[in-house]
């Protein structure tokens, strides 16, 4: 830990050295006693977007409030973030009036909502196989590629700049149970859907479920082998899936997985609009074109045929 903790240093003093990758924490003292904790993590490899916790409250201060040692937490992990930091991602439960209240006041406007799932007491006896066209591959160099335009395509353009995000960056997001579902046809694969590891997560497995864009009728078939070989790994993690997407909801429904609320991802940003100086380079002043109109002599008499 104190290995980690001396090279994320070292990241945020090098940026244009070392890639950002290493998480940080910071910690609330009351008296030399820990009162609560935020950590920090890089959300791409170019350190230019991180990701906060919500404040974790470990003692109740005996001097101040709860709200002030969540402020103070998430000011100071915004200030004490990377120099290259130009937006800034939250995640807390959508029901959460005072942290949301909290968020507002510090700049955090709100993104995208997720819909949360922890598995099912009891499994499906029998589990559907998937036709033979498709295939669960586990995240990689070139199965992330493939797996990026899903992502792109499952959020609006403001928050993917904000992210700023690359396909490479979703191989951070690879730890146990990350995958991605291809299908073949001819000499082109393609993924259909995907699982990557939630970021920003510490004591739970947090798994975000994607898909393309149009619903593919295979994925009714394919859906519950994957979440079944998921569950049976493990059965302390927690599935997210985008609130708006009532196809994969009302599957998971079915296969009855458990709703466990909603979260509501929050985004902070810097980033400021730029004009491109190219569409100016053929533009004049307004004089100097209307300098060309203007009579080089007094006009000449027009000839009259009316009476004298």
């Amino acid at each position: 830990m104190l290995w980690r903790g001396w090279l994320a240093r070292a990241e945020q003093q090098l940026p244009t050295l070392l890639p950002t990758r290493q998480p940080s924490c910071l910690v609330a003292l009351e008296q030399k006693n820990l009162v609560g904790l935020v950590v920090i993590r890089p959300y791409n490899r170019r350190g230019t977007c991180w990701s906060v916790s919500s404040p974790e409250l470990i003692t109740s201060p005996r001097h101040c409030s709860n709200q002030s040692v969540s402020r103070d937490l998430l000011k100071n992990a915004i200030q004490q973030g990377s120099k290259r930091a130009q937006s800034w991602l939250l995640r807390c439960p959508a029901n959460d009036t005072d942290q949301l209240a909290l968020a507002r006041v510090l700049g955090f406007q709100p993104l995208k909502l997720f819909q949360c799932w922890t598995p099912p007491s009891l499994m499906a006896q029998s589990i559907p196989t998937w036709p033979d066209e498709l295939s669960w591959q586990q995240l990689s160099r070139r199965t992330a590629s493939l797996l990026w335009p899903l992502e792109k395509a499952g959020g609006s353009g403001h928050l993917r700049q904000i992210v700023d995000r690359q396909w490479i960056d979703l191989l951070d997001q690879n730890q146990t149970g990350s995958g991605v579902l291809l299908t073949q046809g001819g000499a082109t694969i393609t993924a259909i859907a995907g699982l990557v590891s939630h970021p920003g997560t510490n004591s739970e497995t947090v798994l975000e479920l994607m898909r393309d864009v149009g619903w593919d009728p295979r994925l009714s078939q394919a859906l519950p082998k994957v979440l079944a070989d998921l569950t049976s790994m493990s059965k302390t993690f927690r599935l997210i899936t985008t609130s708006e997407d009532e196809p994969l909801n009302t599957l998971l429904e079915q296969l009855r997985w458990k709703r466990a609320g909603e979260e509501l991802l929050l985004g902070r940003s810097l980033w400021r609009r730029q004009v491109s100086n190219k569409l100016l380079l053929g533009a004049r002043p307004l004089q100097s074109m209307l300098g060309r109109l203007q009579p080089q002599q007094p006009p000449l008499p027009t000839p009259s045929l009316g009476r004298r």
